[in-house]
């Protein structure tokens, strides 16, 4: 390989430059992360630095320098002595955390009302079309999946990148409190309708009756998920 002016090899990238570590450490942030979600890891459980890094093939290190950014995150908690668990969320953390969803799918309506592209109305249409199906299918985890998605476009509308950031912060760490339960049909049922009700107003424009339609949204999720913590005890 020849040599740049200024003695660096071309054609090379330095693995240890800062852009390069911050990627890497990312990537295995995500990959923590999505095994919390999946309830890979429980609320709760220790995670052990040394296993997590074999198991997801990265040095210890980096293993531990992700554990501590999720800890700023409010996924894990650092005990001294002990090492890195998975946070417990108790019923009113959860509770303030639906709250400031509420207020945050407000504010989020009303921009993805005002901003909502063609290309993101036709999407959110098809996304729409396939709960319909997934509800006649009564196939709930398929709906979840659609769900998710379809909450993460109408997020997307609205152009906000700090309000999508917090926003997802937020879920992230409901995820430690709500279980990956089985929606019933009727659940499916009332919150494809508020769904429906959501983009109909944001497809005609309308910011304030989109503003109410998610937070009213967001406020019902949080009835069901009441619905089913009170109704599966054993698993708390």
């Amino acid at each position: 390989m020849k040599s740049a002016p200024n003695g660096e090899v071309k054609g090379t990238v330095n693995a240890r430059a800062p852009e390069v570590i911050a990627s890497k450490l990312d990537d295995i942030r995500d990959q923590v992360r999505a095994m919390i979600q999946r309830g890979d890891l429980r609320p709760g459980e220790r995670v052990n630095e040394q296993a997590l890094a074999n198991q997801i093939g990265v040095g210890r290190n980096s293993a531990r320098e992700a554990l501590r950014s999720l800890e700023q995150a409010g996924l894990v908690r650092i005990v001294p002595n002990r090492g890195a668990e998975v946070r417990r969320l108790s019923l009113e953390e959860a509770m303030d955390l639906y709250e400031i969803r509420a207020g945050l799918a407000r504010t989020a309506g009303r921009l993805a009302a005002l901003r909502l592209a063609t290309e993101e109305e036709h999407l959110l249409d098809m996304l729409l079309d396939q709960m319909d199906a997934a509800v006649a299918q009564r196939d709930s985890r398929m709906y979840r999946t659609l769900n998710t998605e379809f909450h993460r476009q109408v997020m997307a509308a609205t152009k906000n990148p700090r309000l999508i950031t917090i926003n997802q912060a937020v879920e992230d760490e409901l995820t430690l409190y709500i279980h990956k339960g089985v929606y019933s049909f009727t659940q499916m049922q009332r919150s494809s309708k508020e769904h429906r009700e959501l983009f109909e107003a944001l497809r005609a424009g309308h910011a304030d009756a989109a503003a109410q339609a998610f937070e009213n949204h967001v406020q019902t999720g949080k009835k069901r998920m009441l619905d089913t913590v009170s109704t599966t005890p054993s698993e708390r």
